[in-house]
């Protein structure tokens, strides 16, 4: 199976309606009052490199590769290479500064269980970078060779819900270094004032409606927590219909994520049948699609998504989205990456995105059952070709 990046929906902030934004004050901690708030999410790893290596890295026996995915997209990750087997004891290589090499003084020795390490990440790409620093804790797993991840940190500061300013915190849920995945990262909102923050009637998925004081508000964020808002929500609804285009054939489904413009999480499972919705533009994050071949072979693709493309649902009436309906192959260089330029002769890594519709990306795909999927690495053959067809050099990627 090939790697996949659980990687999140940047929320889009235009629809703030006159609602004042909070800035929230980012801590570099792994506790809040007492209250474990790292998440911790397993590297996978496989025998070579997900990308070309460079620097001062050198492979070794039982070397494994991986990326840690942090930031908005796949490129954003940073490179990741575990040597439990090292002859001089346990070892970690990390491209802490995202440059694309491994240089000495990224080397690690991990003698112990947990291992933590300062690195520059990327929070957001458009409409222009942002590099923040942050502390990345690593963890052996107490069972195999395996290594988890978290990025230390939370966001906290007031926000204000039907009037009243009630104490708030942010958590990052899916481990990217951003505090704006819906669905993933949490929020902590002390609504009853006691000064306290209930597990079940005061914690929250980012996205998620909540009623205060009889009035349904959404919170959403940017990646740093210096814009949060509680929105006020509309009882009124339309509907909604997904809708692939061409002819998937019999048996196929799908799994949608949308979002509206006020940061709400909406999901979908049903093809072709109409889904009761409040008002808003919405945009598709996540989309799963499941179908089998003419073998009975089953196919699963996931997509998310590369650029916002927004779909007006209005009062009382219907919209249909029709999925797929485009493809495009488009390839990212890793100049991309980091602030560096490529020069005459150097290598530059390339790496394919399929895009669908403009707006979403290819981020993994499975064939058969997942054990066997797992086992072929969901790689593929890249040639690069001259005009004239020759084959001047060849390379095998993933979807990672």
């Amino acid at each position: 199976m090939a790697s996949l990046l659980l990687l999140p929906a940047l929320l889009a902030l235009g629809a703030d309606r006159g609602i004042p934004a909070a800035a929230l004050e980012f801590r570099d901690s792994a506790t809040f009052e007492g209250r474990a708030v790292s998440q911790y999410r397993a590297i996978e790893f496989r025998d070579t490199p997900v990308r070309p290596l460079t620097g001062d890295f050198k492979p070794t026996p039982g070397a494994l590769y991986g990326l840690v995915p942090v930031g908005p997209r796949p490129e954003t990750a940073l490179a990741v290479v575990w040597c439990p087997k090292a002859s001089a004891g346990a070892e970690l290589w990390l491209d802490a500064n995202g440059d694309g090499r491994l240089w000495a003084d990224e080397r690690h020795g991990m003698p112990g269980r947990d291992l933590e390490i300062a690195a520059t990440i990327t929070v957001q790409l458009e409409p222009t970078p942002k590099r923040v620093q942050r502390t990345l804790l690593f963890r052996r797993s107490t069972l195999g060779e395996g290594l988890r991840y978290a990025v230390r940190g939370f966001a906290q500061g007031t926000l204000a819900l039907g009037g009243t300013k009630h104490r708030a915190v942010l958590i990052d849920g899916n481990a990217d270094g951003c505090f704006d995945t819906v669905g993933q990262d949490r929020v902590w909102i002390d609504l009853n004032g006691d000064g306290q923050f209930d597990p079940l009637t005061e914690q929250f998925p980012l996205g998620k409606p909540i009623v205060k004081d009889g009035e349904v508000c959404v919170i959403r964020s940017d990646p740093l927590a210096s814009a949060v808002r509680a929105s006020p929500r509309s009882a009124a609804q339309g509907r909604l219909r997904l809708t692939l285009a061409g002819r998937p054939g019999p048996g196929a489904k799908a799994s949608v994520e949308l979002i509206s413009d006020l940061g709400e999480l909406v999901l979908i499972d049903r093809l072709d049948q109409p889904a009761a919705v409040p008002v808003g533009e919405y945009r598709i994050s996540w989309l799963k699609l499941e179908m089998s071949d003419s073998s009975g072979q089953p196919w699963t693709y996931s997509f998310h998504e590369d650029k916002a493309k927004s779909h007006a649902v209005r009062t009382g009436q219907e919209t249909t989205i029709a999925m797929l309906g485009a493809l495009a192959m488009k390839v990212v260089s890793d100049s991309q990456r980091s602030d560096s330029k490529p020069k005459p002769g150097e290598t530059v890594v390339i790496s394919p995105r399929l895009v669908a519709d403009e707006c979403l990306y290819l981020s993994a795909c499975t064939v058969g059952a997942e054990s066997a999927a797992r086992s072929a690495e969901g790689t593929a053959e890249i040639l690069l070709l001259s005009p004239d067809g020759k084959t001047i050099n060849r390379g095998i990627t993933g979807f990672s």
